[in-house]
């Protein structure tokens, strides 16, 4: 798998991957075994993009290459402000010839973001008071995205989920992938990790996601339909303290 920035420049190195991180505004993304520098390591220096490509053509039941791939990659998943970044979005075609994305998701042990109630609330709040935002009817859309019927429950998940999988659906390949890839480092913490674990599995749960069956236990696999597309999401622990 080759990885490119924005401008098509190849980078096979940890110090050219970190130059996307050399505004003032995402320089503080950029820390060591924390999510963006821990995805860079994985990929580039510990064998990441295979353990990645066995992983989904596992999910998916059939062999899959993944050929290129782009940090901090957008898709506008909505006519609403900024779309989705994700941590490393890649692509690739299947064994039977289909186009597939994968949006990855980075962690070590940050959250999923804040609560979607929480998020609404303020938004309509600051809507109330005459700030303009569209906040609000982002989240309306992407709720009735998610859920066939109205449960005041679904406002109880984490909102970076619910954003995540509108845009990885959004880039409209023939088979998408979310997946989520938690990097235990020497700064993980295990509590945390445990907390974030459970908000990832109440949120497949919530929006009626079937379990997959993979051929070990070594990662957690769903599926689940989204705008009409499936959408199949995987949840995965990496051990980089070694």
């Amino acid at each position: 798998m080759q990885i490119y920035d924005r401008s098509d420049n190849e980078i096979t190195t940890l110090e050219q991957w970190a130059r996307l991180y050399d505004t003032p505004q995402q320089s503080h993304q950029w820390v060591e075994h924390r999510s963006a520098y821990s995805v860079a390591d994985f990929v580039l220096n510990r064998n990441g993009a295979s353990q990645l490509e066995s992983r989904v053509s596992n999910a998916l039941g059939e062999r899959v290459s993944l050929e290129k791939a782009m940090p901090e990659y957008e898709v506008r998943f909505d006519g609403y402000g900024r779309g989705r970044v994700h941590d490393l979005g890649i692509f690739g075609e299947t064994a039977s010839g289909k186009s597939i994305f994968v949006g990855l998701e980075a962690k070590v042990d940050e959250t999923f973001g804040a609560m979607l109630k929480d998020v609404y609330l303020q938004a309509k709040a600051r809507q109330i008071t005459g700030v303009s935002t569209n906040a609000p009817e982002r989240i309306e859309k992407l709720l009735a995205a998610h859920f066939s019927a109205p449960d005041p429950a679904m406002f109880n998940v984490r909102y970076q989920l619910l954003y995540a999988t509108a845009g990885t659906i959004a880039e409209k390949a023939d088979v998408s992938v979310l997946y989520v890839a938690v990097f235990k480092t020497l700064l993980y913490d295990e509590t945390i990790g445990a907390s974030n674990y459970r908000d990832y599995v109440h949120f497949v749960n919530k929006v009626g996601a079937q379990p997959i069956k993979l051929s070990d236990k070594g990662a957690d696999a769903h599926e689940m339909q989204l705008a009409n597309r499936r959408l199949v999401c995987l949840h995965e622990y990496f051990d980089l303290r070694a």
